[in-house]
């Protein structure tokens, strides 16, 4: 399978009050063109600061990620033209409407006049916000933001969509619905990523998973070969073995 995004020998390295922390530690994996990759691990497993990396948000110690053959550190314009970001804490305008908080994504990204409000009101209809289209994303409820946050990400049309954690907090209903979007996307050949504590998310939704801890990848496989290899139908029980830690943890 063609590989879209490449991690080589990763490492991450934050300095507080004069004491290093190796956030991640020599982590190498691949991300194949149009699968949804889930990544999975307890809090400081360094699935943040790995998905932070891929996106260009931070630079690696030391490593290399490209995406689509384009180098992270130096060519990190190029890339952010190829991505979307659906970050944990939604970076919504509240005092604009939902129509507003996309033209301005559009704007930003020089999504062409021409095709930028037809593609708005193709979103807004979408995900079932074309009777909130001028209504401010402040009053929205959390599930209405989430949507509105996903299809702003996908506004400029990105070959890969990235998801920080993209159903904590929300009802089971409306995960399922942002499940059932995320399959579509990658239906349309997009490339998904995100991080998850669901596991049941990573099992449904994800072609493969990589489990991490203690910044290392201890795990990549699909769900179910994960699942076999450990002897279990569950795969909160596969972490558990794996990290010897609680999903929450």
């Amino acid at each position: 399978m063609e590989s879209i995004i490449e991690v080589r020998d990763l490492t991450k390295v934050f300095v507080s009050r004069g004491r290093e922390i190796v956030a991640v530690d020599d982590v190498s994996f691949d991300v194949f063109r149009g699968e949804i990759f889930g990544m999975i691990g307890p809090n400081g497993a360094g699935k943040s600061t790995t998905f932070s990396m891929m996106t260009t948000l931070i630079k690696p110690s030391s490593g290399s990620i490209r995406v689509s053959g384009f180098d992270a550190e130096k060519e990190d314009h190029r890339i952010r033209q190829l991505i979307g970001i659906v970050p944990q804490k939604l970076s919504l305008y509240p005092d604009l409407t939902a129509r507003e908080n996309m033209e301005l994504m559009g704007r930003l990204y020089d999504v062409p006049a021409d095709v930028m409000e037809e593609r708005i009101d193709y979103y807004l209809k979408l995900v079932g916000l074309d009777d909130h289209a001028d209504r401010y994303a402040g009053g929205f409820s959390g599930g209405m933001k989430q949507r509105l946050s996903v299809i702003c990400a996908v506004l400029h049309d990105p070959d890969i969509l990235f998801w920080d954690e993209p159903t904590t907090g929300l009802d089971p209903q409306t995960r399922q619905s942002l499940w059932k979007l995320a399959r579509r996307f990658n239906g349309e050949g997009k490339t998904l990523i995100f991080t998850t504590h669901y596991m049941e998310e990573a099992d449904n939704l994800c072609d493969r998973v990589a489990v991490m801890n203690l910044g290392k990848l201890v795990a990549l496989d699909a769900p179910s070969a994960l699942k076999q290899k450990s002897g279990s139908s569950n795969l909160e029980d596969v972490f558990i073995h794996l990290t010897g830690k609680e999903v929450r943890d």
